[in-house]
């Protein structure tokens, strides 16, 4: 107990030293600004995709031989092709369509020739069925993008000229339903989440999972990394004379865990600089400030319990990765003997990665309670939105109980551990040198 109250101020200076030894090494250095230069430069997909897509337009000529094709035909095939213009989007059109009713073929084709147009469309009437039958010519492969999506619009264009005929439309056969959604309990409120805000939740729950999953790795074996160093080092033993192994291990994971935090902080800030970068970057290579990225879902609630969640959960980890990293005297060993931490690390991201597609599940929110898996499949259920907060403040109140249990364990094995030199160690020596450690 003497040497819980003792805690600090040892602690804290070898907290500090392990800080200022990670964040000054070249590697840390190098790996930060290049993590940091990825994320931003990620930020600019879009960008990149508009600026792509904006100097490549298939030029379409549309030659109208046929009698009677619904006034309409133009905005049918626009829309299949080019996609509906959102409110108030100038955006550039993947095809630029040229319409021309009852022109003479061979002109049209003298200028398909020509380079004029990449493809010539020559709509014509069956005069048996009546139907509408469409040529097209062009160079492009028949199996191609364009091409295809130029096929996808003559099928609609054809479906609309049958409906005109029998009277109706595509619009009116397409009109959406009215169809009232109301809670199931009357004093409840219906949640509404288009078709992209689920998609754009999910994205961004998997992201958020990767960077918890990667953070625990990293920083973990930063932890191991650094007691086998020291230990095989001999370095440790002198420290012993000063300090006790509570000190220690609770020094080297803050310490850890602070240059952790400091270098996901600077990645996350370059990740909002070049999100808030976006649209002057737009309006700078394009002319346009809209890339119109959805990013539904990303508010306080969410990065709020990320915080919470990659901390409670980097301590956990990190504190069992301390005590199996001081029960070895080199670091090419730590990778084996950090193994079993490893594949519970990796249980805990697949079932959160599968459990995004079945967040209702009852087996999804069983897990998100358990202190191993509940960064995760607790934070998957807050990003995408059926999450409750007593379920959160719960899921914080195990982790909190499942810290101070691997606190205690941990430092009877770190006690243990960092006096074992030169010999295999096995469980039962490992449990015996622990009951007896202070």
């Amino acid at each position: 107990m003497n040497g819980w109250r003792t805690l600090f101020p040892n602690a804290w200076y070898i907290a500090v030293r392990e800080y200022r030894g990670r964040v000054s090494s070249r590697s840390f250095v190098l790996g930060t600004v290049l993590l940091a230069a990825i994320a931003f430069a990620a930020t600019q997909l879009p960008v990149l995709l508009d600026f792509v897509g904006g100097t490549s337009q298939t030029r379409v000529e549309i030659l109208v031989k046929a009698s009677g094709v619904p006034s309409d035909a133009p905005k049918v095939v626009d829309g299949v092709l080019n996609g509906a213009p959102a409110a108030g989007s100038n955006s550039h059109k993947a095809f630029a369509l040229s319409w021309l009713a009852g022109g003479d073929l061979a002109s049209a084709q003298s200028a398909l020739e020509q380079g004029k147009f990449d493809a010539l469309l020559v709509i014509d009437r069956d005069p048996t069925s009546r139907d509408l039958v469409f040529t097209l010519r062009t160079d492009m492969p028949s199996d191609g993008r364009q091409t295809q999506q130029i096929a996808g619009a003559t099928q609609m264009l054809a479906i609309e000229d049958g409906l005109v005929r029998a009277g109706t439309s595509t619009a009116s056969v397409l009109a959406p339903t009215n169809l009232q959604v109301l809670p199931v309990s009357s004093s409840g409120t219906a949640t509404v989440h288009s078709v992209s805000q689920e998609i754009s939740s999910t994205l961004l729950s998997t992201g958020l999972i990767v960077l918890i999953f990667m953070a625990i790795i990293t920083y973990g074996t930063w932890v191991a990394m650094s007691v086998a160093e020291e230990k095989g080092s001999r370095v440790m033993e002198l420290m012993l004379n000063a300090t006790t192994p509570l000190q220690m291990l609770a020094g080297k994971v803050i310490g850890n865990g602070g240059a952790g935090l400091t270098q996901y902080g600077i990645i996350l800030g370059a990740v909002v600089g070049g999100l808030g970068a976006q649209g002057p970057i737009h309006q700078a290579v394009l002319g346009s400030s809209s890339t119109d990225v959805p990013f539904g879902g990303l508010n306080a609630a969410v990065l709020g319990a990320f915080a919470v969640l990659f901390v409670l959960g980097f301590l956990l980890y990190s504190l069992l990765y301390a005590a199996l990293g001081s029960l070895i005297s080199r670091q090419e060993d730590v990778q084996s003997a950090t193994s079993p931490l490893m594949m519970l690390i990796m249980i805990g991201y697949f079932l959160s990665i599968f459990g995004i597609q079945a967040i209702n599940e009852t087996w999804v929110k069983l897990f998100s309670f358990i202190p191993f898996f509940s960064p995760y499949l607790m934070l998957a259920r807050v990003s995408v939105g059926h999450v409750e907060i007593w379920e959160f403040a719960l899921a914080v109140v195990f982790l909190l109980v499942a810290i101070a249990i691997a606190l205690v364990a941990a430092a009877r094995i770190y006690s243990a551990g960092v006096l074992l030199y030169g010999q295999r160690t096995g469980l039962r020596q490992i449990l015996r040198a622990a009951r007896v450690s202070r």
